[in-house]
């Protein structure tokens, strides 16, 4: 064994925690501790342990660790340390990491520290200095190599974890015997509340998501004698599909946090995206990491409950819709950055390239619908919702007064920034066109189908999808923040000229439709656009018989158009029904092919003198 000093842990620690510990923030500083060392140490699992029991006191290191010998928390990593991470991290001879600093926190609960990885065990002693300023004593035992039959009641706690050989460790476990004189006296029932209270905060959960994000597995679990356990709390995460691309990477991650509470048993499910982007800072020459995290269902824990937990955060939040918060962080930090406003350093970070990769991602995610989509809420409407309302947001600049100083901050920041999300949204291939064959499209190559759903955007995808013209279907919104930011010269939105084109190119269509689709198709055209020939020698004029004529100007059979009634073509037999324009047909598109623009004026001596004939355009 060898006895070393080190000047990572001092006694001015212990003091500082003990002056801290009782502060709002101290739970949440510890629990984030023990997880900050399990992402730098790269562990994937994490696994608390809650011991009720006392160890003999007769083969220690030293006498006065007699104290340590009892009730602790335990707490171990599926990992073993390396030389530079003992070194660097849990500092045994030097150290410059700020990782290790944060040490500090482990004394809010005990004054001795035990570290045991692979063969090697070290017991810190902070207590053991007669100055602030002194460095610890370090006691570092090889569990190879040692005689440790020497040290057996002061081993005796990890024998549990040690291999049958009792020489080694297969990862990392820190021992924290609780402190349990009078003066700041814990109980392992108040470790235990500590972690319940940091683990029933949605922020915790996205700061394990966007800074720990290495760690998939949490459990905690209360022992007296390593023989019986009982689980009070686990976290299980785990990534149901994720998509690669050369800056960033996608993911849905599955999140379960179960909890037993007064012998009852309760779980939290929860979807979210996460994204990573990467990218190379020219100007500064550093690389960037900038993490998206959005919740893809509604959080069922408490939200933030105190400015101590919004301090100690190393993330922001972005609300670009009415309805999604999107949580983010980046390495170099924000702070990190000049001190320009929030919109010129998204800007820098490259937020809204960022932002439009998360959103093709996420449509690589949806499309085609698999049953991960479904069981994560996931829908092309998602994609569509995450894409900021120009629109909207304007009505709440203009109402920014009915809000704090902040949200109004918050307001003008996303108006600022909207203009370069659309901008970026518009280079991408984002948008998936409805005809076969296509898949994603780029702006310049889709026709956009601006028609409300229901029958006639039916029929039009239809139609498009038949000449093979690339559809795509919109929301309003959508297409508005498309044509107000991106190259407008580059959109292609549907049109009556454009319907009329593609029939009279491709009549052969008009065979396949059923009656009600015709009609649809007729509507749209003649409705929209006053210029009657764009129905020219399209078979769509309807007739009483429920079949169709083509519109023509030269040999033009005569069609009459009779008041709107049905009770009039009784006067003639069925067979004639031809000759009459179809009286059941909407009251509009009836007026309007009743109109003058449609019809030429001629009497006719067969009919009535209130009917009128109509010769075909």
């Amino acid at each position: 064994m060898r006895v070393i000093s080190s000047p990572v842990f001092q006694l001015r620690d212990i003091i500082h925690a003990l002056l801290t510990s009782s502060s709002l923030s101290s739970s949440y500083d510890l629990i984030t501790t023990f997880l900050t060392y399990g992402q730098s140490l790269g562990a994937s699992a994490i696994h608390g342990y809650l011991v009720d029991r006392c160890y003999d006191t007769q083969t220690l290191i030293n006498d006065e660790f007699s104290s340590y010998q009892g009730i602790a928390l335990y707490i171990t990593y599926d990992i073993k340390l390396n030389e530079q991470q003992w070194e660097g991290i849990f500092g045994i001879h030097e150290s410059t990491s700020t990782i290790s600093k944060n040490t500090s926190n482990f004394f809010q609960l005990t004054d001795f520290l035990c570290i045991l990885s692979g063969s090697r065990v070290v017991y810190y002693d902070p207590n053991e200095r007669t100055t602030n300023e002194e460095r610890t004593f370090v006691s570092i035992v090889d569990l190879e190599h040692d005689d440790i039959t020497l040290f057996k009641d002061q081993l005796s706690p990890l024998d549990y974890f040690l291999l049958n050989s009792k020489k080694c460790y297969n990862g990392t476990l820190i021992r924290l015997p609780l402190r349990t004189k009078k003066i700041d006296k814990h109980t392992l029932d108040d470790i235990k509340q500590q972690i319940y209270k940091y683990f029933h905060l949605n922020n915790s959960l996205i700061e394990l998501l966007l800074l720990q994000s290495n760690i998939n597995t949490i459990d905690f679990d209360s022992t007296k004698n390593f023989d019986i356990f009982q689980r009070f709390l686990s976290y299980e995460k785990h990534s149901l599909t994720s998509i690669h691309d050369n800056q960033s990477t996608t993911q849905i991650i599955h999140l379960t946090l179960s909890r037993l509470i007064n012998e009852i048993n309760t779980s939290d499910v929860s979807y979210w995206l996460l994204s990573v982007h990467n990218d190379y800072n020219d100007i500064g020459k550093y690389n960037n990491e900038l993490k998206l995290l959005l919740p893809l269902t509604p959080l069922s824990l408490s939200s933030e409950s105190s400015n101590v937990l919004l301090q100690s955060q190393n993330y922001q939040s972005i609300q670009l819709t009415s309805s999604r918060i999107l949580y983010y962080c980046t390495c170099p930090s924000l702070n990190s950055l000049s001190k320009d406003d929030l919109c010129t350093k998204l800007r820098q970070i490259k937020f809204p390239q960022a932002y439009a990769l998360f959103l093709k991602d996420l449509s690589r995610l949806i499309k085609p619908i698999t049953s991960v989509s479904s069981s994560s809420n996931l829908s092309i409407d998602l994609i569509w919702e995450l894409m900021p309302d120009v629109d909207e947001h304007q009505r709440l600049l203009n109402e920014k007064h009915k809000y704090s100083l902040q949200q109004q901050q918050n307001v003008q920041v996303i108006n600022n920034i909207i203009p370069d999300i659309w901008r970026e949204i518009g280079k991408q291939e984002l948008f998936y066109s409805v005809t076969d064959g296509w898949g994603y499209v780029a702006i310049e190559d889709m026709i956009i189908n601006n028609v409300e759903s229901g029958p006639i955007q039916d029929v039009l995808t239809y139609v498009f999808s038949e000449a093979n013209a690339p559809i795509v279907i919109l929301p309003s919104h959508v297409i508005n923040g498309l044509c107000k930011y991106s190259n407008k010269h580059y959109l292609q939105v549907m049109t009556p000229f454009h319907a009329s084109e593609l029939l009279a190119k491709n009549s052969s269509i008009l065979l396949r439709l059923t009656f009600e689709q015709k009609l649809s198709l007729l509507k749209y055209i003649i409705l929209n656009d006053p210029d009657p020939t764009l129905v020219l020698e399209l078979e769509l004029l309807p007739l009483a018989n429920n079949t169709f004529i083509t519109f023509q100007t030269k040999q033009a059979s005569i069609v009459y158009i009779v008041d709107k009634s049905v009770d009039f073509l009784k006067l003639f037999h069925i067979k004639q029904h031809d000759r009459f324009l179809n009286p059941n047909i909407d009251q509009d598109l009836f007026d309007k092919l009743s109109s003058k623009n449609f019809q030429g004026i001629r009497r006719s001596e067969s009919t009535s003198p209130s009917s009128r004939d109509r010769g075909n355009e």
